[in-house]
């Protein structure tokens, strides 16, 4: 395998492995009345089971990212997915439900500087042009990941078993993590960024840098208030969707891969411009996604909601490289932007929880349009970036 082969398989692998590390974040949702019924966990265990992972991003991706600094990316990598593995290794072997949160536990000491250290090592492999498709696509990990999850629990539970899907998801990223491990050992960074003059914090912050942090803090809440009150919403009368709320979210990845393939040679500026549109379009959905404007015009404001959600997502993650200032880390910005999302992640649910008690589900359709006019004065800024190739 030639050297451009092996970095192109290697980036390929390294997104692989990520996207099954949503997996194992959202392989919990489907096994929730397994857990309460067959394996006896209270919804309380049930609910740290499922947060966990969550939890630690939101609790400690920042300080995760200057841990990672230190370490160096490829053994921030090596060994936050051993972790993973083992963790996810055991809570399909595991009964008890002390030993099973146990194994969460481990899962999510690997998780958080997983999320941090593949896409600042996919930075560093990839070439120039491939630098922003490859973080759009990182974009979509969760979304994708728990897309998987759903198709694999539905394929495999009926017939193999809870612990047989639980084993599955696990070697799955067993496998593509080690194949990244190994296809990543030994090659050279395209841009080895210079060590920083100044402490990391300020040498990898500037503000392009904390305003898509901010920006991606509100497509997290846009986001996760949706998806976690949709399934109420669809069973309820106010709804007009003709489609499940499940397959409202496979939806999402759609926009991932999208913005990906428009990424191509692109740089900051246009992934501005693609994350305003993607706040627009969210803006112009939420009403009647909320509403009863009838089944054609909800569904395809659904459509429209989770597809823009995609493109917010990976497009901010595209921008990521090239917003640090010169000698910064990207693995901190990507840090920074990972404590807006996991904080946004704990924070959403109970806000959308008091509007919907508050307004009901049309007051979470304002709510939401209104959130998502704050993302593009975010990154109004942005568009002021030159146009030349280097920093478009």
């Amino acid at each position: 395998m030639t050297n451009k082969r092996r970095r192109l398989a290697a980036i390929s692998m390294l997104l692989v492995a990520g996207i099954l590390a949503g997996t194992q974040l959202g392989k919990i949702a489907p096994l929730v009345a397994w857990y309460r019924d067959d394996a006896g966990m209270s919804l309380v265990a049930i609910g740290w089971l499922t947060a966990l992972l969550g939890l630690f991003v939101a609790l400690a991706a920042l300080p995760a990212s200057f841990a990672i600094l230190r370490a160096g990316l490829f053994r921030s990598f090596a060994v936050s997915a051993l972790l993973l593995f083992i963790g996810g290794v055991g809570i399909a072997l595991f009964e008890d439900p002390t030993l099973v949160l146990a194994a969460r536990l481990v899962e999510a000491l690997g998780y958080l500087p997983l999320v941090i250290a593949t896409p600042a090592l996919v930075t560093v492999l990839a070439p120039a042009d491939w630098k922003a498709p490859a973080l759009a696509i990182w974009g979509g990990f969760v979304p994708i990941g728990f897309a998987i999850a759903d198709f694999l629990a539905l394929g495999v539970v009926p017939t193999l078993g809870e612990r047989t899907f639980l084993g599955i998801a696990v070697a799955a990223f067993g496998v593509s993590g080690l194949l990244a491990v190994w296809l990543a050992k030994g090659l050279d960074p395209v841009d080895e960024p210079p060590a920083p003059a100044r402490p990391a914090i300020g040498a990898s912050v500037s503000p392009h840098v904390l305003m898509v942090a901010a920006a991606f803090g509100i497509y997290v809440v846009l986001s996760i208030a949706v998806f976690a009150f949709l399934p109420a919403f669809v069973a309820s009368d106010a709804s007009d969707l003709l489609i499940p709320a499940g397959a409202v979210a496979l939806i999402v990845p759609v926009g991932n891969v999208l913005t990906g393939i428009l990424m191509k040679g692109r740089r900051a500026r246009f992934a501005a411009l693609a994350g305003i549109a993607g706040f627009v379009a969210t803006a112009v959905a939420s009403v009647p996604l909320f509403t009863q404007s009838g089944p054609l015009v909800a569904t395809s404001a659904a459509v429209l909601y989770a597809v823009a959600g995609g493109v917010i997502a990976s497009a901010l993650f595209a921008s990521a490289p090239f917003i640090v200032p010169p000698g910064g880390s990207v693995s901190v910005a990507i840090g920074f932007i990972a404590q807006a999302g996991g904080i946004s992640t704990v924070a959403a649910p109970p806000l959308a929880g008091w509007v919907i008690e508050s307004y009901g589900f049309a007051g979470l359709g304002w709510f939401l349009a209104a959130a998502a006019i704050v993302g593009p004065i975010l990154l109004l800024p942005m568009l002021r970036r030159p146009l030349d190739p280097q920093a478009v």
